[in-house]
């Protein structure tokens, strides 16, 4: 699950969005963003709680899971946070200002449509920070699930 996580988000960053808009103009690739970014920010907070979910069963069993991926855990539940705020608070602020902005270029109001572009400018600087800052605490995870996994090995 934290493959998919990395997989997913590398594959969006790295190869849909640029795809995307060296093919498309503006706004055209945005709008087809803006109808996959629901759906990737969804499952990622999804898959994160069922990692973190999985972790607590597993806790059941054996204590000290917990004490071993406590940054992992908090890394996880970093994730999901990111991802929710991604979700409710960034894309949905995005769409509207993308939205506005389409409307201002096609009445022609061009002063209106500079300043919305600059808003969306910002909060597409602040998701983009977001977005690598999961890319790197996914890569945390990976690793140091690896670690623990090879930690767990030489216990045995």
């Amino acid at each position: 699950m934290i493959s998919v996580l990395i997989g997913s988000n590398v594959f969006l960053s790295f190869v849909v969005a640029p795809v995307l808009f060296s093919n498309f103009d503006k706004i055209a690739a945005g709008s087809i963003m803006q109808l996959i970014f629901p759906y990737y920010f969804k499952i990622n907070w999804i898959l994160g709680i069922v990692i973190y979910t999985i972790i607590g069963v597993l806790s059941f069993k054996d204590k000290e899971i917990v004490k071993s991926l406590k940054w992992f855990l908090v890394s996880i539940g970093a994730i999901v946070i990111l991802n929710m705020a991604q979700d409710r608070s960034l894309l949905p602020m995005a769409q509207s200002i993308q939205n506005q902005y389409v409307q201002a270029l096609e009445e022609k109001q061009n002063e209106k449509a500079k300043v919305l572009y600059s808003q969306f400018s910002t909060v597409h600087k602040v998701s983009s920070f977001v977005n690598i800052t999961t890319m790197i605490l996914e890569i945390f995870l990976l690793y140091n699930f690896l670690s623990f996994l090879k930690f767990s090995r030489n216990k045995l």
